[in-house]
């Protein structure tokens, strides 16, 4: 590990992201006795797994949704996970903490000195309580489970419904299946371009021949501010129910349909070869809401979905350190065949 600077030499700017994780990896770091500090990395964080409790560093990207090269940037962003998770989540986000030079020009976690960074705290959840292990491990426990499914109901019914008009928000899921389309369509992926033309033009087919069915879902107040990324690594199966990491980077994104962010989740558990517990999610949604989500629709949702996640799967081969890694197109062509079933389905 690289020697600490003093800090009569430390400029906020001063300290890399790099010097940053070298320190946050040692045991050393944090104030537990006896620890190992098992390192995930994220596109946009570094997450230090500690003990029982969970840090996470923000990237200083830039791309074409985010900005973060500023600290007030990534303490803005914090701020907003945290705000956001409560609402699924409320005891396992414990807060923001600083990554400081102390007065001996040390780094500290949670000390006292100039503040470099913001770290987001939450407690650690076992691997083993987590509905994607549950599905893996087949050792998922239905009432465990449906308390997950009651407690992303009660989210939506609580939720207020975000104002629209009708034919804007057709024009957005029109806008969106071409924006995927396109995406799709780049040479480098080598994808069949037939398949996704079809895929593409029976969602609008079925968008333009079904739009009171759309309209509908807009004046009953279906479209909300969501979680925006319900998918099975994120729900906490245990007495007390937690959904975690909501989608906090970007506003517009979390606008959905509560139909399509439930049909995503079916979607993510039948990648995962199980068909019950997405399907089981949606059934107590619609009987508590008493919302009767049309099959039709789940189906023109989940295709949406798994073209999306295709393409966002994909686009990691555009990274340096992903670009001899064959699996991630696999994984990529393994949604967009998903997808190619579910349009069968569609297009009958």
């Amino acid at each position: 590990m690289k020697e600490n600077k003093t800090i009569e030499q430390v400029a906020e700017g001063d300290v890399s992201i790099e010097e940053k994780v070298s320190f946050l990896k040692e045991p050393a770091a944090y104030p537990y006795q006896g620890i190992k500090v098992e390192v995930k990395e994220t596109h946009m964080s570094w997450v230090f797994l500690v003990d029982d409790v969970v840090y996470k560093l923000k990237k200083p990207v830039l791309n074409r949704l985010i900005d973060f090269r500023t600290l007030e940037a990534r303490l803005k962003n914090c701020r907003e996970e945290i705000r956001l998770n409560k609402r699924l989540a409320n005891d396992i986000y414990l807060g923001i903490v600083p990554l400081v030079i102390n007065k001996a020009g040390k780094l500290q976690i949670e000390g006292k000195g100039k503040i470099i960074e913001w770290l987001v705290k939450m407690k650690r959840i076992p691997e083993e309580n987590m509905l994607d292990y549950a599905i893996k491990h087949r050792t998922i426990k239905m009432p465990l489970l449906k308390n997950a499914a009651k407690l992303l109901t009660e989210f939506y019914k609580n939720s207020l419904s975000y104002h629209m008009e009708p034919d804007f928000y057709r024009k957005k899921l029109n806008d969106e299946i071409i924006s995927t389309q396109a995406q799709l369509q780049q040479p480098l992926f080598y994808f069949p371009l037939s398949l996704i033309g079809q895929i593409s033009n029976t969602l609008i087919q079925f968008l333009g021949k079904h739009y009171l069915l759309f309209d509908e879902r807009v004046s009953n107040g279906k479209i909300i501010e969501a979680h925006g990324d319900l998918r099975p690594e994120h729900i906490c199966l245990l007495p007390q129910p937690a959904i975690i990491d909501v989608l906090e980077f970007n506003f517009e994104l979390r606008i959905m349909d509560v139909a399509e962010e439930l049909s995503f989740l079916d979607m993510e558990c039948e990648m995962m070869e199980n068909s019950q517990v997405g399907q089981l999610f949606i059934d107590i949604y619609r009987k508590l809401a008493k919302d009767n989500i049309p099959p039709s629709l789940i189906t023109f949702y989940k295709i949406k979905k798994a073209c999306l996640r295709a393409y966002l799967v994909a686009r990691h081969i555009q990274e340096f350190r992903y670009k001899n890694d064959t699996g991630w197109l696999a994984k990529a062509n393994a949604y967009l065949q998903l997808a190619g079933r579910y349009h069968e389905q569609l297009a009958t």
